[in-house]
């Protein structure tokens, strides 16, 4: 594989890989392993399709245009303004966790957690150096993004390797499901496959080779799916569902749990989860900034550069310093923001663009397989995880 197309498999799968990873036994364990290795096949499927449906319609209108300007010119005013408020209340609300959630673990890092104004500083300081990233420009993104994942990678690998010796089979194969706990967990886990906003920021580095941009789809989402099944195993197969159910959604205590009161693995597992912030955060930023870019028609000079890095981190900060906790609490409805971006919108853009297309006898770059009967599928599953937001 080339090194570009690498570094492209990196963002996908770093976007899609957060911190969060580390609460899916909370949100769907209740369901037993195996329910949940099938929920984690089907979100997996649905996100893939769904990403090669936005992959058709970025070749089809122009390589390159965000979200924002895709859907202008395939649904036009109203469809844009649709896209453009989920997609900046969803990248806003996620970047101002992320940089919380930072600014803690670098405080704690440092030893001075229990400092409010330390840590707010922490969290100062991780975004002005994100934002001098960001600064920098797409490629130097692109090469970080892929050290800090291959990094999180690591980590993740000496933890699971650790962590394989405590697996109790019993454990993972006795549990009943609860399937009271199933409707709520299907957004959950669509979000721990969401990445779609950034296919525009990938289609302007690689270009147009269409086989190459559908490997990358596969691999970058592919390698979420592994890990997350790996960490299921290992998480639900060393603690009993009923210490899950008293730990009340606590991350830490299952940790705590999992390690056995070893150091050594939760300092592993935090190095883990500040590598999957930060890979996370990275492929947010860039289809942030990519958005407001495109939205507000500003350039590539370094002045426009600079006024759009401030658009993107100065909320952010601002937010995250002043009322962390409102903006993360919003978060939960994240899930119907990623239904309509991720799902929706692009089943919409793709089904117009055929029909025109083939009412024109024009051959479209690339369709993903799948017809009218899979935008329609992907269209219902939508529909499903929109509503099951609220119930």
């Amino acid at each position: 594989m080339k090194s570009q197309s690498l570094d492209a498999v990196c963002v996908v799968a770093g976007t899609t890989i957060g911190a969060g990873m580390l609460g899916l036994p909370m949100a769907i364990g209740f369901l037993g392993f195996k329910v949940s290795m099938v929920l984690l096949l089907v979100m997996w499927a649905l996100a893939f399709y769904t990403s090669l449906l936005l992959l058709e319609v970025n070749l089809q209108v122009g390589t390159g245009l965000n979200v924002n300007m895709m859907v202008k010119k395939v649904l036009g005013r109203w469809g844009q303004i649709i896209a453009v408020v989920c997609l900046g209340f969803l990248l806003y609300a996620v970047l101002v966790a992320y940089v919380t959630a930072m600014g803690g673990i670098i405080a704690s890092a440092l030893g001075v957690s229990g400092d409010a104004f330390s840590t707010g500083a922490c969290s100062v300081g991780f975004t002005v150096v994100m934002a001098v990233i960001m600064f920098c420009g797409t490629n130097a993104i692109i090469r970080f993004n892929s050290l800090f994942f291959l990094s999180m990678l690591g980590a993740m690998a000496i933890a699971f390797a650790t962590l394989s010796t405590t697996v109790d089979v019993n454990v993972l194969v006795n549990v009943a499901p609860d399937y009271s706990y199933l409707i709520g967990a299907v957004p959950v886990l669509f979000a721990s496959f969401s990445f779609h906003f950034c296919i525009p920021s990938i289609t302007s580095v690689v270009g147009t080779d269409t086989r190459q941009l559908v490997r990358i789809m596969f691999w970058g989402t592919l390698l979420p799916l592994l890990c997350y099944m790996v960490w299921l195993f290992l998480s639900l197969g060393s603690v009993p569902m009923d210490q899950i159910v008293n730990m009340s959604g606590s991350v830490d205590a299952l940790i705590k749990s999992m390690c056995n009161g070893s150091v050594v693995i939760q300092t592993i597992l935090s190095i883990f989860a500040a590598f999957a912030l930060i890979t996370s955060f990275f492929g947010v930023a860039l289809s942030l900034f990519d958005l407001m870019a495109e939205t507000l028609r500003r350039t590539n000079s370094a002045k426009d550069r600079i006024g759009t890095t401030l658009i993107v981190f100065v909320p952010v900060l601002v937010a995250a310093l002043l009322a962390p906790g409102g903006f993360i609490a919003a978060l939960a409805h994240a899930g119907a923001a990623l239904a309509v971006i991720c799902i929706l919108l692009p089943c919409a853009m793709s089904y117009k663009l055929r029909s025109e297309a083939k009412a024109a006898a024009r051959k479209l770059a690339y369709m993903t397989p799948g017809g009218n009967m899979g935008i329609a599928t992907a269209a219902v599953c939508g529909v499903v995880i929109l509503v099951a937001n609220y119930v």
